[in-house]
């Protein structure tokens, strides 16, 4: 929402996200819930930034609540911006609930968005899931909380959509129940990683969204948390992503 939001103030955005959880989360729901969106769909609420040296502020939401930060709904954002004529190509740094990210818009329309700072908290977590038996995951952190399953055995392909998402739903729900958490926060994202048929491409994925719809993007922080090091170390992903 470039304008016309709810006003939460000109605190820290971590505040401004409570407010708008507690106070105003009919208007989340009324803007990507049907009639007017779906579960697929992710928002951004403009908002006036802390930091002034940003271009701008938001706020990510989707079908069921909020998110720390979102590739894709960055890229949406700055061509939103540029469509209004409120931003032009360059670099613009845009703050987000989690810190500062960058994204630069080029002459072509492509976006080049800088993630914030990703890393792997713990590797092979082992997790038991019903029916299925021992499910490892790697937990890692680029904006939203992430649990990487990279053994499933299941080929990730559209005709396996209601599959691929049962297994991740119930890996999801095997981690709340168990208390496994990214820092004390829920993981509520779910990724399914296995082999590309196209040939240079390393890998593939199946991202589960916390409402339980699948991404239809390929999802920049997961492809952030698939590639961060250890926690001792961090990494600023590149997303590149045409927009025409």
């Amino acid at each position: 929402m470039i304008n016309g939001g709810p006003d939460l103030g000109s605190g820290a955005f971590p505040e401004r996200v409570r407010r708008f959880r507690s106070e105003y989360d009919f208007f989340r729901s009324a803007v990507v819930n049907e009639p007017r969106g779906s579960d697929v769909v992710v928002g951004a609420l403009l908002c006036e930034p802390v930091d002034r040296t940003c271009t701008a502020g938001a706020i990510f939401f989707n079908n069921v609540g909020y998110l720390g930060m979102c590739g894709h709904g960055t890229i949406g954002l700055i061509v939103s911006l540029a469509h209004a004529g409120r931003v032009h190509p360059g670099e613009h740094r845009v703050e987000t609930p989690v810190d500062v990210v960058t994204a630069m818009l080029h002459e072509s329309g492509e976006v080049t968005v800088n993630n914030v700072s990703s890393y792997r908290k713990a590797a092979r977590v082992a997790v038991e899931v019903p029916s299925i038996g021992t499910v490892y995951g790697d937990i890692a952190w680029g904006g939203n909380w992430f649990f990487l399953v990279a053994e499933q055995g299941l080929e990730l392909t559209l005709n396996n959509v209601d599959v691929l998402t049962g297994l991740a739903w119930t890996v999801r729900q095997v981690l709340k129940s168990s208390g496994i958490t990214g820092d004390g926060e829920e993981i509520d994202h779910v990724e399914l990683l296995g082999p590309s048929s196209i040939h240079g491409v390393n890998s593939k994925n199946f991202v589960l969204c916390p409402g339980k719809a699948y991404d239809r993007s390929p999802c920049g922080t997961g492809t952030s948390t698939k590639l961060a090091p250890a926690r001792n170390a961090v990494l600023n992903f590149r997303i590149v992503h045409p927009v025409a």
